[in-house]
């Protein structure tokens, strides 16, 4: 049976990934009836996105949902952008990753 090909661009997975952890999720993907790709494309966009499955774990607001910001966005490419130096801090921060000042 020929593979289809998506129309999505694919990267090859080279890792050596703990045998413990393949299984698990191995296992996980087949209780929810999902090919095992799929269930591992869906828990790095996840990761990645910041969706966490602990409900009492602080969920971090992106500094990217400001109403304000969103606005400035929308303007025509080379409009003026004013921030403060509060706004301009957090989205380095963002950005970067980093907690410094």
């Amino acid at each position: 049976m020929p593979r289809q090909k998506s129309s999505v661009p694919t990267r090859q997975l080279y890792a050596q990934i703990r045998e413990d952890l393949y299984l698990s999720a191995k296992a996980r993907a087949a209780e929810m009836r999902v090919p095992l790709r799929t269930f591992l494309e869906n828990a790095l966009e996840m990761a990645l996105n910041g969706e966490q499955d602990h409900p009492s774990a602080p969920k971090r607001e992106s500094i990217w949902n400001d109403e304000y910001l969103s606005m400035q966005g929308r303007q025509p490419v080379g409009s003026p952008v004013q921030l403060s130096t509060d706004e301009a801090s957090a989205i380095l921060r963002e950005a970067v990753g980093s907690e410094a000042r």
